[in-house]
């Protein structure tokens, strides 16, 4: 869905990461590059763009604001597209990611008045872009309420009256037969049942709003374990609950962070820090994986991995910060702080 969303924006952008390497593109930067995606993805920006636009970032004073300079495309035909370039880096993040919104100047030269004019609707468009996101994410949220409400009022209802049936027909047979098909069946039923309680936990865990964010932590840490065949640990030092929809936030993110252990890391240990610090929450996820050929700000998102831009992003949003540190065969460390009364609506940092 995160992958969709960033692909069907009407503005040809792509983003970059530290060293100036096409991570992302949309749709739209297709159109106007004349290049599919995978001709744009692992090509250095100055392969596409006359100058690179970077080095506006060095005059820029506010962090996280829209930084404007121009360019030249380079076309695939040898021409070059004059352009517009709106640049815009994530508050607090020291990964070096930078998203490009990339506009055609159109033909002929432009006046003082349109010029202002242009640079007024880029600043527009950069709040729209902030928006846009937010807006993904919050879509994201009710998605996932409706589609738990969905399994546990129907879909887990329906298998477990289907259980109870198969039990009273287990009392009618006689056939050890009979009775061995029918012990497989059950054995399936209660496997996809158990399978829809992990879905609803992933999308919203009961405990988060029962016993709290340790508590839906230590859960999450116990699949970890279970799937993946890792010891789990979990420091809780959190002085007091945060606001339900602060767990949430928080909770959100140490999902993504703990899936990336169990999908990229090949770790034998994972450990989750919950701390306070500077009147917000501090969380740190850390494991002893592979990690990787990076560290610090030098961290480069895979290609096409849209959930590490988008934790990045909830935690702009709600005035928060995010970093990854990874050294090769030392493990990797995800940290993020979020302020006091923090939620997925959060506006103040976009």
């Amino acid at each position: 869905m995160y992958w969709q969303a960033f692909r069907a924006a009407p503005e040809a952008l792509i983003v970059l990461d530290a060293a100036g390497v096409v991570r992302l593109a949309s749709s739209a930067a297709e159109a106007l590059f004349h290049r599919v995606t995978a001709d744009m993805v692992g090509r250095r920006v100055g392969q596409l763009l006359t100058s690179d636009p970077r080095a506006a970032l060095d005059a820029a004073t506010g962090d996280g604001e829209p930084v404007y300079t121009t360019s030249a495309i380079r076309l695939p035909d040898g021409a070059e597209l004059p352009v517009d370039v709106r640049l815009r880096t994530l508050p607090g993040d020291p990964s070096g990611l930078v998203v490009l919104a990339v506009d055609d100047q159109g033909a002929g030269g432009m006046s003082r008045a349109s010029l202002e004019h242009r640079v007024a609707r880029l600043q527009q468009a950069g709040a729209e872009q902030g928006e846009a996101l937010g807006d993904v994410i919050l879509a994201q949220e009710r998605e996932r309420a409706r589609i738990a409400a969905g399994v546990h009022d129907d879909s887990l209802q329906v298998i477990t009256a289907a259980m109870l049936r198969l039990q009273h027909l287990r009392r009618r047979l006689r056939d050890p037969r009979d009775l061995e098909l029918l012990g497989k069946l059950e054995d399936s039923l209660a496997l996809a049942a158990d399978r829809l309680r992990r879905l609803i936990f992933d999308f919203r865990p009961p405990k988060l709003s029962s016993d709290g964010l340790a508590a839906a932590t230590r859960d999450l840490l116990d699949g970890l374990a279970e799937d993946h065949s890792l010891a789990v640990h979990l420091q809780d030092r959190l002085q007091g609950e945060p606001p339900l929809p602060t767990r949430l936030l928080i909770f959100r993110m140490l999902q993504e962070a703990v899936a990336n252990v169990g999908k990229h890391a090949d770790a034998d240990e994972c450990t989750v820090i919950l701390s306070e610090q500077d009147e917000g929450y501090l969380v740190r996820v850390v494991d002893d994986g592979v990690g990787a050929e990076q560290t610090g700000s030098d961290f480069e998102t895979p290609a096409g991995h849209l959930g590490l831009v988008l934790m990045r992003e909830r935690a702009a949003l709600a005035g928060g910060w995010f970093r990854i540190s990874s050294i090769a065969g030392s493990g990797t460390t995800v940290t993020f702080w979020v302020p006091r009364g923090a939620d997925l609506q959060s506006k103040g940092a976009a």
